[in-house]
């Protein structure tokens, strides 16, 4: 199990749509606290390849580190295409 980490500040400009109460109540119910972060990484890739802002390869690998939890590799990637995220 990874540790969580903090969400961004402004983790609403990049997905409207997640909701951190819900999520904090499914990851207490289940016990699972990594459930919060990965959660909201799921939901803004899900966003981003339907906005078109990632797509192929890039989207099968960062599937792929949300399913290992390896966070930083998500991470790298929100920082490389963070202007993209909010403008979309």
């Amino acid at each position: 199990m990874r540790p969580s980490r903090p969400l961004l500040k402004d983790f609403h400009a990049l997905c409207p749509r997640f909701s951190l109460p819900e999520a904090e109540g499914a990851a207490a119910d289940f016990e699972l606290p990594e459930m919060v972060q990965a959660t909201f990484y799921a939901m803004l890739l899900n966003e981003a390849v339907e906005l078109g802002v990632v797509h192929g390869f890039i989207a099968e690998g960062l599937k792929s580190a949300l399913a290992g939890l390896r966070w930083s590799s998500f991470e790298v990637w929100m920082s490389c295409v963070d202007h993209e995220l909010r403008e979309a």
